[in-house]
């Protein structure tokens, strides 16, 4: 029996994934499974009643949360609870319940249930709201009606949850959701049901108009005139939308999956008609789609918790108006336009340029705790008068300029302005980015939601609780001239994305135009546009080149040509970085662009040609690090505990001579101090010494050993064998054929290795792997993540011949996975390469590594049918499938 009711429910199930297929709407299907789960549920507790009798009497099922509401999507749980007399209640009872539940359980439901009498449900329910709400949506099934009908009437009381603490509570848990989805609607894999704008929000709504009306309809609203008749429609529509997206998202899943994770957004792309063109994915078109609606229903859900707090929480304060001016009043707290004496237009629709005053006096007044929902919907109304009429006119364009001029409010109202509609109506290129998706791992939010990212990064920076973050940042910006070039430059360095092209170029044409037409002073312009243009070459700089070579800080100064501009490009680089993915920020990277700004700083300060830089900075490094020695020498010179060997001037001499001037042009004094003080304050070959947190930034790994063959793939393997992520790697052969290797690394958490038994551990293994290698024959094995596994691009190899070293930079393009710097340099290994510097890069699911690479007779790899052959077996190491 319970094989063929499982076979007729999988039956049922596979017909409506085909009907879905063929365009039945969702809401058809869900109420259908619904009806049908309530006609097997009610048979078996008819059964359950034939076995055990009068319970029929005491107990009563009733069905609760989304299935309380006949939503039952593909996979869905089914919530059940059973009230039951518990007076009445004997074992046997309860052993029939049991095995009704199991029952359901071996049919393949995904059964939640709970058991309680009509106390324990209202004491429950008064300590937990979330109760209180899965009874509001409870829906008679089958059982004693009277138990189900005393049910309700307690539920209707006022005494357990009245509105306005229901509300209250209810308003709470919604902005504590929306806290741990990130607070933001637009993370790439959002989560449809408890993400922002998703079906939760319009639940709450329900929940709220229920306790408050008695009524589960949305369009009871209207009625009450907290809705229009066209909101009303939209917010039905978008639940149904959402409904559409949930119930095709189950199916691809093939489970109850809520997040529209990458792996499922073409598929569903596909089947929502969304096809790939020579402008956008399909994917992104989709998922541009996704967020512009649930933009709309974040909004709306915004006006209409505004709505209730109005009515339910300070009803008698409704028509008490606090006048700040001829335009605006105060209305418990919140701002609102005065009354228009009795004229059908609103004040917004007569003077649209009250819409920019209302903004900028928000941003003045930090007291007022926001908009009423009817100055929300007057704005949201008056969008069209926000037209090119209105951009022209020079009084807007003053009052646009001074949100970048304001001393605070910018971030805030910008963000507000986007919600409500109001930046993109102005700025027409910005409407064309909002809710705009990049289908990569490297940018965690939409292309609005980053740009708003960037701008609040840099006001954080003026803002004094927050200086500590990033003191050197904060000094730079709080001494910047006119901080709102830099301001106009973020909110634009993206605003062409999406449009095909080089998005940095085609932005310098907007923004120009944009300032020619706020009269923007033309040395600003230059600097802002400038920015637009270059906002990524900074970041390019510092991950791509080797930042440590004079040579490079020199091309790295004539592309800069003055400290104005580097402060400011260094400013919107962190900023930019920090707002693209929150995650690939770490202590390397910030370490990696305040070595590049300090440098950069340097040589324009010195103002000498790119020789003369060299051997001044070789002199200064030797000095400096000269010094350091000296004095730390002193110290373990009185400490008499000092188990480390006496440094003197001549040790350091005869070491240093050994090196050549490549190393002192391209290690700062800390590093050149302490890998000397390592090497000749310890009497071990091979050396293998580890430095928590370096200045470079992560924890340092010093390899001081005879060299030999390979010994670089050997120390790559044996790291990433640990479990460690290499950040940079340099390598030195000294003159005397001693191999001086460093290498920057993260642990698997992003962060330093601060546990000296970890420390221990490592050093061992490096040194047990340098005496006797036993790790190189195995590939490193670790399991790749959810989302490595599903983003994977063909791998990218290039041959560029670096003429001054002569050497070949070898420049590979590959997906991000484990052990990737171990899998190249094996290969090189096999293709008998010597490897004598790498720069690693990692972007989201990108790696772009270079290598510095030779034969074994340090010639450089000129040969282009040789070079063919090892990208071909480096293309399949990196690309096995």
């Amino acid at each position: 029996m319970s094989k063929s009711i499982k076979q007729q429910l999988e039956a049922s199930n596979q017909e409506r994934a085909y009907r879905f297929q063929e365009g039945v709407a969702a809401i058809t299907l869900i109420k259908e499974r619904s009806a049908e789960i309530d006609l097997l549920l009610q048979t078996l507790w008819d059964e359950l009643t034939n076995s055990f009798g009068n319970i029929q009497e005491y107990c009563t099922l009733i069905a609760v949360g989304g299935y309380g509401r006949e939503e039952l999507h593909p996979y869905s749980d089914i919530d059940l609870l059973i009230i039951s007399e518990p007076n009445s209640i004997n074992p046997e009872h309860n052993s029939g319940i049991e095995k009704f539940i199991t029952k359901l359980w071996d049919l393949g439901l995904q059964i939640g249930h709970s058991v309680r009498s009509i106390d324990e449900c209202i004491e429950e329910s008064k300590n937990d709201i979330t109760v209180t709400t899965n009874l509001l949506e409870a829906r008679w099934l089958a059982g004693s009606k009277l138990l189900y009908s005393r049910l309700e009437s307690v539920m209707r009381e006022d005494s357990i949850w009245p509105s306005d603490p229901f509300f209250i509570a209810k308003r709470s848990e919604q902005e504590e959701r929306l806290n741990r989805h990130n607070g933001t609607a637009y993370n790439l894999e959002p989560n449809i049901k408890e993400g922002a704008g998703g079906l939760r929000d319009i639940q709450n709504i329900i929940w709220v108009t229920q306790r408050h009306f008695g009524s589960r309809k949305i369009r009871s609203l209207v009625e009450h005139n907290f809705l229009t008749v066209e909101e009303c429609a939209y917010l039905e529509g978008g639940q149904e939308r959402l409904w559409e997206i949930r119930f095709a998202l189950h199916l691809i899943a093939g489970r109850a999956e809520e997040r529209l994770l990458f792996e499922h957004q073409s598929e569903l792309a596909d089947h929502f008609g969304h096809l790939d063109n020579v402008d956008k994915r399909g994917v992104e078109s989709f998922m541009h789609s996704y967020f512009r609606l649930i933009h709309s229903l974040s909004l709306l859900n915004e006006i209409l918790l505004q709505l209730f707090e109005e009515k339910l929480l300070t009803p008698d304060a409704g028509g008490v108006l606090i006048a700040i001016d001829e335009n605006f009043s105060l209305r418990s707290g919140y701002l609102t336009l005065q009354p228009n004496n009795g004229s059908e237009q609103s004040r917004f629709e007569e003077n649209p340029t009250l819409i920019l005053k209302l903004f900028l006096l928000l941003s003045q007044d930090s007291t007022i705790k926001g908009l009423t929902a009817d100055t929300i919907r007057q704005i949201r109304s008056s969008l069209n008068s926000i037209d090119n009429n209105f951009r022209a006119n020079p009084v807007n364009r003053e009052l646009f300029l001074q949100f970048f001029k304001r001393p605070k409010g910018l971030t805030h109202q910008f963000r507000q302005m986007n919600r409500y509609g109001v930046l993109g109506a102005y700025l027409p290129e910005f409407e064309k980015i909002i809710g705009l998706m990049q289908y990569d791992l490297f940018h965690a939010y939409t292309v609005d939601e980053h740009t708003l990212f960037v701008v609040r990064n840099l006001r954080r920076l003026t803002v004094n609780e927050y200086q500590n973050e990033y003191p050197q940042l904060s000094k730079i910006i709080l001494h910047i001239a006119n901080p709102e070039r830099l301001y106009i430059a973020a909110l634009f360095h993206d605003i062409a994305k999406g449009r095909g092209g080089d998005h940095s170029k085609l932005g310098v044409e907007i923004v120009r135009n944009f300032c020619t037409q706020h009269q923007v002073e033309e040395d600003a312009t230059t600097d802002i546009c400038w920015l637009v243009e270059n906002h990524l070459m900074m970041s390019s700089f510092a991950q791509r080149r080797d930042i440590d070579d004079p040579a490079e800080i020199h091309a790295f100064t004539q592309l800069i040509t003055n400290q104005d501009r580097l402060e400011l490009l260094y400013l919107l680089t962190v900023a930019d970085i920090r707002a693209t993915n929150p995650t690939l920020w770490n202590h390397w990277k910030e370490s990696l662009l305040s070595r590049l700004y300090q440098y950069t700083t340097d040589a324009l300060n010195r103002g000498l040609k790119e020789g003369d830089i060299s051997k001044e900075l070789e002199s200064e490094h030797r000095e400096r690090a000269r010094q350091l020695i000296r004095i730390n020498s002193d110290l373990n010179n009185s400490d008499l505990s000092s188990s480390k060997l006496k440094i003197t001037d001549e040790k350091v001499e005869e070491l240093w001579s050994t090196l050549d001037s490549d190393y002192f042009q391209k290690e700062d004094p800390d590093s050149i101090s302490w890998h000397t003080e390592s090497i000749l304050g310890s009497s071990e070959r091979p050396l293998v010494t580890l430095n928590p947190d370096s200045q470079q930034g992560g924890s340092e790994i010093l390899i001081y050993s005879c060299d030999r063959q390979f010994l670089f793939p050997i120390l790559v393997h044996a790291i990433e064998s640990l479990g460690l992520d290499i950040q940079a790697a340099k390598i030195n052969t000294t003159k005397d054929s001693y191999a001086l290797d460093v290498f920057n690394v993260l642990n698997s958490r992003g962060g330093i290795i601060s546990d000296s038994s970890e420390a221990e551990k490592i050093e061992k293994r490096l040194l047990r792997e340098i005496e006797s290698t036993t790790l190189l024959s195995q590939p490193v094995a670790f399991r790749k993540t959810r989302l490595q596994k599903h983003f994977h691009n063909e791998s990218r190899v290039e041959f560029e011949q670096d003429r001054s070293n002569a050497q070949t930079i070898l420049e590979i393009h590959t997906n991000d996975q484990p052990g990737v710097l171990s899998t190249i340099c094996r290969t090189l290994m096999g293709c008998n390469i010597r490897i004598h510097g790498a720069k690693i890069a990692t972007l989201g699911e990108r790696v772009e590594d270079r290598f510095w690479v030779t034969h074994q007779d340090s010639s450089p790899l000129l040969d282009e049918k040789f070079n063919q052959k090892i990208s071909k077996e480096l293309r399949q190491e990196l690309d096995p499938d």
